[in-house]
């Protein structure tokens, strides 16, 4: 805001004319324009959806949204993805792009292959074991940056298996090379299967942002008891100032609710989102396992009616309605048991 200020010296007599002057200088000093300089706040803003809100565990769930800055899509930003489970442990971890890759990294991922726990290379792991990943990151800052390096393991079914983390401190322009281990669930299928490493400021759900672009390596999954191969692609796809991602929670997995938290930052700003989601199995009677004793109580509300959404547990597939359709759904489960 500017203000004109105007100085009159010496004694202003009474008389008509100097009266007139006197009047005219107030009214120009009414007048004068004032210039009010408004700089717009600049914001940024993230969306998180799912496609649904209640899933069964081997359900694909694709989580999506946009990252837009002053209301315009970014296309050039990275989003951090976490995924906890109902006991509150982290299985996923991943950084999306919005579309171009940025051009500088805090911290960048020079490498990530399978290997043994010495760090050596090896290609394939039997499940219910440990497998291990050599990683490289280095600190491309002028400060020491402390931070999350993360893992996070899918099977050949896209199905998340494990992820672990680390968290420490690497000084100035220097780079350090670890071995991180994730364990293989012992029913994960047998095939190729896929890790993300990734590195953020801290835990998306403490609010943490990501620092490097996602680095990916392959490795085989087998099993010296059989073999349950399946193979499916994992996606992840970009767009200008979208990001999205689909995957599975394999029956391996926790049934309950899982807490989804995305975050970004981007021209000096951070933003962050959080939404919960319901990933179950038709265990009725909740013993962690479905039996025979879930279809008896499927059986005996069979004929039910009512409005579709899933009012009472027996309406397994949300129809509205307890029928056939409900036991073949409760049977597809059946010798499911919980972790």
């Amino acid at each position: 805001m500017h203000l004109t200020l105007i100085r009159i010296e010496g004694m202003l007599e009474m008389n008509s004319m100097k009266k007139i002057s006197f009047v005219l200088i107030s009214l120009l000093l009414c007048l004068t324009p004032l210039t009010v300089i408004i700089k717009a706040q600049q914001s940024l803003q993230i969306t998180l959806y799912t496609d649904k809100t209640i899933y069964w565990l081997g359900d694909s769930v694709r989580v999506y949204g946009s990252l837009y800055f002053n209301s315009s899509l970014v296309s050039d930003g990275l989003v951090g993805l976490e995924m906890d489970n109902p006991i509150g442990y982290a299985v996923l971890f991943r950084t999306l792009s919005t579309g171009t890759l940025p051009s500088t990294q805090e911290v960048e991922i020079l490498s990530l292959f399978p290997s043994d726990e010495t760090g050596k290379p090896k290609n394939s792991f039997k499940r219910g074991y440990q497998a291990y990943f050599n990683i490289t990151v280095r600190n491309n800052n002028d400060t020491a940056v402390g931070f999350y390096t993360t893992l996070t393991c899918f099977d050949s079914a896209q199905g998340i298996m494990d992820s672990s983390y680390w968290n420490f401190t690497l000084s100035p322009h220097t780079l350090a090379r670890f071995v991180m281990p994730v364990y293989i669930p012992d029913q994960a299928p047998t095939g190729t299967a896929t890790v993300y490493g990734n590195t953020f400021t801290k835990l998306l759900k403490l609010g943490g942002t990501p620092l490097s672009i996602e680095k990916s390596a392959t490795f085989t999954i087998t099993s010296s008891t059989g073999t349950s191969s399946q193979t499916d692609k994992i996606s992840a796809t970009q767009g200008t100032g979208n990001y999205s991602t689909t995957f599975k929670c394999p029956l391996y997995q926790y049934p309950g609710s899982y807490n989804v938290y995305t975050s970004s930052r981007y021209n000096n700003q951070t933003v962050t989102a959080q939404k919960s989601i319901g990933i179950y199995v038709p265990d009725l009677n909740n013993d962690m396992k479905v039996d025979v004793l879930d279809l008896i109580l499927v059986a005996a509300r069979l004929g039910w009616t009512g409005s579709p959404g899933g009012q009472i547990p027996e309406d397994v597939n949300r129809d509205g309605e307890v029928n056939v359709l409900d036991l073949i759904f409760v049977a597809r489960f059946l010798g499911w048991e919980g972790p």
